[in-house]
Order: C-alpha cells, then sequence, then structure tokens
C-alpha cells in the first residue's frame, strides 16, 4: 500500500526585483527541508565559482615595486592598486586581447569610467570609482593585464601561474574574480495543498554589475547539474560538430541537436549576447530551448530581434524555448 505522495516539484519562479546589480527571485513550492537546501547550495556555489575579470598585473614605466610614488600623483603606487582591485569590468567580446595600454594625462581625477573610455574592448560596470588624483600637468601610463578566474586569489599565486608570461617589474595584484558579493537565501513556510509545512525559497543575489544577477543564477544552477549528471553514471555522448542539419525527426536525432555548442548554431547573436550566454552557463542548446523568452531578454545584447531569430532556428529544428528537455538529460553527462 502506498503512503506516501510524489514529491512536490516547484511551479513558480518569480522574479519580484532585478537590476544589473541586484536580483531578488522566489522559487516554489518546495517540500518541507528543500528550502535551506537548495539555497544553500546555490549561494554556496554564487559565491565560490562564479566567473568573473578583474585585473592581474599593472606596469607604470620607472616604478619598479608597489612602494613607489609618481610625479604628480596624490595617491601612492599601493593605493592606485588597492583602487585597481575594485574595477568590475567585462569584455565587450570574446576576441577581447588579455593587455590594455592606458595613458593619463590633462586630468585631475581619473576614474575607472575614464579606463573603459580608452580601450574598445572593456565595458566597466562602476565607472565612477576614482584610481587616481593628479596634477593637470602629470602624465601616466600604465599597462594591465586582464584575466579571468573564478573567487579569490592571492598575489602569489598569480605570480605562480603567470610565471614566464610578465615582466620582471610588473606588479602583480591579488584578485578577486568573483561578480557576486552578496547571496542571502530566506526560507519561509507557505500554504499548499491544504498543508501549512511546505516552502518557499527567497534568493537575493547581489553582484558588482559587470555579470547580472540572473546570468549567475543560470551559471550556478547549471554548475550543480553538471555536478549531479556525473552521479548517475550513464555514458558519455559525443558532441556534433555542428547544428545544420535538418529538423530531427527521433530521439536520438534530437538529443544530438541539443547537445550541439551555441557558437555552432546559427543562431544570429552578436558577440556579446554569445558572451553573455556563455558567461551564465548556457553552452549548448538544451541548456538554450530551456530558457523561456522572456528570460533572455535580461541577457546582454539580446533584444527582441535576436529573440526572434533564435526561435526561428530553433523551429527549423523541432526545437522551441520552454522545452521540457528532462528526458534528455536523463540520458547524458556533459
Amino acid at each position: 500500500m502506498q503512503l506516501t505522495a510524489p514529491l512536490v516539484l516547484p511551479e513558480v519562479f518569480e522574479v519580484v526585483e532585478e537590476s544589473r546589480y541586484f536580483g531578488k527571485y522566489v522559487f516554489r513550492p518546495l517540500e518541507p527541508g528543500f528550502g535551506i537546501t537548495v539555497g544553500n547550495a546555490l549561494r554556496r556555489v554564487l559565491l565560490s565559482s562564479i566567473e568573473g575579470y578583474a585585473i592581474a598585473t599593472l606596469k607604470i614605466p620607472n616604478v619598479h615595486h608597489e612602494f613607489s610614488a609618481i610625479d604628480g600623483v596624490m595617491e601612492d603606487v599601493v593605493d592606485i592598486v588597492l583602487n585597481l582591485k575594485q574595477v568590475a569590468l567585462r569584455p565587450k567580446s570574446e576576441d577581447a586581447p588579455d593587455r590594455i595600454f592606458i595613458e593619463v594625462r590633462d586630468k585631475e581625477v581619473f576614474t575607472a569610467g575614464d579606463l573603459m573610455e580608452q580601450t574598445p574592448y572593456y565595458e566597466v560596470a562602476n565607472p565612477e570609482l576614482v584610481i587616481m588624483n593628479l596634477d593637470r600637468s602629470a602624465v601616466v601610463q600604465m599597462e594591465m593585464l586582464i584575466a579571468k578566474g573564478r573567487g579569490y586569489r592571492l598575489a602569489e599565486e598569480n605570480k605562480t601561474l603567470l610565471r614566464g608570461k610578465i615582466d620582471l617589474h610588473e606588479i602583480v595584484l591579488d584578485t578577486s574574480f568573483s561578480p557576486v558579493l552578496r547571496v542571502v537565501p530566506r526560507v519561509e513556510t507557505i500554504l499548499y495543498r491544504e498543508r501549512a509545512d511546505y516552502e518557499q525559497l527567497t534568493l537575493e543575489i547581489e553582484t558588482k554589475g559587470n555579470v547580472t544577477p540572473r546570468e549567475c543564477l543560470y551559471a550556478a544552477t547549471n554548475i550543480l547539474l553538471e555536478h549531479f549528471s556525473r552521479l548517475l553514471g550513464t555514458p558519455r555522448i559525443s558532441e556534433p560538430s555542428k547544428a545544420s542539419a535538418p529538423a530531427a525527426s527521433s530521439s536520438n536525432d534530437i538529443l544530438k541537436v541539443l547537445l550541439t555548442p551555441i557558437e555552432d548554431a546559427e543562431l544570429g547573436l552578436t558577440a556579446t549576447g554569445f558572451s553573455s550566454l556563455k558567461n551564465a552557463g548556457i553552452l549548448r542548446l538544451i541548456d538554450l530551448v530551456q530558457l523561456q523568452p522572456k528570460d533572455l531578454e535580461h541577457f546582454r545584447g539580446i533584444g527582441r530581434e535576436s529573440i526572434e531569430k533564435i526561435e526561428a532556428y530553433l523551429s527549423k529544428l523541432g526545437l522551441r524555448l520552454g522545452m521540457d528537455v528532462s528526458v534528455y538529460k536523463s540520458r547524458i553527462t556533459k
């Protein structure tokens, strides 16, 4: 005799508030105890494992270490380094160069926004950040190395990783790559199916702005799915190289198309759009088709016209946005 009902799965994902720097999301209903389980798992991944960009090294002519002063500049080099660590940047395209060259002249205040104006390859989420104060007659040249990584890494660790790639007098910085500043999961009990012990998870995510909260949430979810899929122990299925084949007719054909990397699909997106999806962990069509059209509107470089192109392309393949792909996910590991 069956005495237990099937597990209740969440039916609602609600966006309460969302901006470039803050997102508040509600997930319900959840079985008793699942709120803290899901919330803590997402919080841990969001704070530790989301990739971001940071300034890793600084090179200034005739400056050989941090404990130096620059003529005409109020801050010591150590203060400039501390300010540069706070710059929240992001490449505008995947082929953005690792090194950028900046010249400061005829300015009394040099900000992160001025830094962005001198390089077309990166955008800065906190342009008001002051990097240095200086005399208008002062001229400062800087070369910076931009790196991508996760979490926080000490300068000594960066020196080891960059050995052979940097000059002797290049100043290596501590780097905080994570775009996520704060994650607060809150669990409340709710009334559902005439029971008052079900739960609702409210997740607040605060970021630096170089990666949006929605992108971070999707990336964290995909990281967890990646780990859990390995527990299934199902055989690995090789990925096809292109998705230009005709619409799939069988289950195996659909699966092969779903495993296509998004860069191999003819989605008609800009480099910014592709980069935005990949930063959020949307790497293959199977990740993309699970999203609703309204979800895609929150990704940079993806507007209404881009969404229509995506829908038209997926339709040719027999796919659509908002698909339930659980039956295919159970057959693969990434």
